[in-house]
């Protein structure tokens, strides 16, 4: 069947070039929506432009675009992989993991396959599912460190047998790129958390750092600039200026922010239980904020809103970009890393977002920083005394965002938290305005999709477990220590 097009697409091409050379997100929208309307014939085109939607947080047209592409190529196993990958990013992991399994076993290859599967089915709290495609991973590619790195963090290796096998996988890890042999490290690193060997453990997660740290290098330098420019030019009274300029409801999405594993997920999992919250998830959408007004501190905001910008007009940038992910209904968790550094224009933005800042032990922090292989790179993470420098920005941004936001912002201190949920979760609600339900009080029998690399402590009830997990490794953490109490 041969499928007609309409022949005035081809300006169209033309209008999306000139709008991304602006910036034009408007125009840009405006010329893809016109594209597929049009049914343009552009062929593999379509799947650079669905990326290119999906990096701007237009996602129904990205997966329109991908969709496109899927027919262009005859619905080709590969092309329908291309979509489930787009799945994925969307947060749509249960439409990914269905699209998956009705492909072909060696789509994009059997092990690629199989360790899609196994990691789709982690977020989805499928564990013994997630164990058995992994283990086929492996299976397929053995050494492969993104497969071992999940299966470790799904299994307690103290006494399963999955743990010498990791082990005997070691020459074939050596075969692999830096970054697939860094996790096989940190998955190596599981294995000795689990069988209480902190030397070995420890010694395990400096080896994958390393190799990090030599891809992605930490600069210092720009990190402190990018703090001091996210706290700049917002003097006493600014936010509530603009505040009151509010023309829309902006209470939808509730804010999460931290040090990475100071309980964030934590708090996601347990405001998501409620009925009037939808989901929640790290949505790096602010960041589109950033780009409209053109930068972080409170004078390029000032700039922006002399030339015609208006705060309303982030507010429905962002609120837009949040129903392009989850739809129109409920409010939303944002748990975005690192949103600390957006705090100004969110305030201004948002007025009525609650903001709630997790606190943990730095100890305890910077030891589950160190450990964890974060998925999308955290240079700062791969050595004690970065660690340190990250953390007294953070600190120093708390202070500054305390005396600027009042009792908006309400500092949630972990271990408090985990001694006394029932109170501290009470608290939550009234700070977000939510009515107390016996669901938040149960968070781990909530059925969601959990992203990060928290999600398997989220499922179980809450408990003393992250409590003092720096202690076996103090001898080691001194640097850190020593960086992190300098004045």
């Amino acid at each position: 069947m041969t499928v007609k097009t309409d022949a005035s697409w081809s300006p169209l091409v033309e209008d999306l070039k000139r709008a991304l050379a602006k910036r034009d997100r408007g125009g840009a929208n405006a010329a893809v929506a016109g594209l597929l309307d049009r049914k343009a014939p552009l062929g593999t085109h379509w799947k650079s432009i669905s990326e290119l939607m999906r990096l701007s947080g237009e996602l129904t047209l990205a997966n329109r675009a991908i969709d496109a592409f899927v027919a262009a190529a005859g619905h080709a196993p590969q092309a329908l992989y291309s979509k489930a990958v787009l799945l994925t990013q969307s947060g749509r992991m249960r439409d990914a993991y269905d699209l998956v399994a009705r492909l072909p076993a060696d789509v994009p290859d059997r092990a690629g396959h199989a360790y899609v599967l196994g990691n789709v089915a982690m977020t989805l709290g499928r564990i013994e599912q997630a164990r058995a495609h992994l283990e086929d991973a492996v299976s397929h590619r053995p050494g492969w460190g993104p497969a071992w790195l999940t299966l470790a963090t799904a299994v307690n290796l103290a006494d399963d047998p999955l743990g010498e096998r990791l082990l005997g996988d070691r020459a074939a890890a050596e075969r692999q790129g830096p970054g697939d042999l860094a996790r096989f490290h940190y998955a190596i690193g599981k294995l000795h958390v689990d069988r209480k060997d902190p030397d070995a453990a420890f010694a395990a997660y400096a080896q994958g750092a390393r190799l990090l740290r030599a891809e992605t290098p930490y600069s210092r330098q720009g990190n402190a600039a990018n703090a001091d420019q996210a706290s700049s030019g917002y003097p006493e009274g600014f936010i509530e200026r603009l505040n009151a300029q509010r023309l829309r409801d902006t209470s939808r999405p509730i804010f999460v922010t931290g040090l990475p594993r100071s309980g964030t997920t934590l708090v996601e999992h347990i405001l998501a239980s409620h009925s009037k919250v939808a989901d929640g998830a790290e949505l790096n959408i602010v960041q589109h904020m950033a780009v409209l007004v053109g930068g972080l501190g409170g004078g390029a905001l000032e700039k922006y809103l002399a030339g015609g910008g208006t705060p309303d007009a982030l507010a429905a940038l962002y609120l837009h970009l949040m129903d392009e992910r989850f739809g129109a209904e409920g409010r939303i968790v944002d748990k975005t890393v690192d949103a600390s550094r957006f705090f100004g224009l969110i305030a201004a933005a948002l007025p009525d977002a609650p903001l709630i800042w997790m606190r943990r032990d730095p100890l305890d922090s910077a030891w589950s920083c160190f450990r964890t292989f974060f998925i999308h790179g955290v240079a700062w993470s791969y050595d004690l005394t970065d660690i340190a420098h990250h953390f007294r920005l953070e600190d120093a941004l708390l202070e500054f965002w305390k005396s600027r936001l009042a009792d908006r912002l309400l500092v949630v201190p972990y271990g408090e938290f985990v001694e006394s949920p029932q109170a501290w979760t009470r608290r939550l609600l009234s700070h977000c305005g939510l009515e107390d339900e016996s669901g938040v009080y149960a968070p781990h029998a909530t059925d969601r999709v959990v992203m990060t690399a928290s999600a398997m402590q989220v499922r179980k009830p809450i408990n003393r477990d992250g409590l003092n997990v720096a202690a076996p490794y103090r001898g080691h953490l001194q640097p850190f220590v020593d960086a992190y109490s300098q004045p």
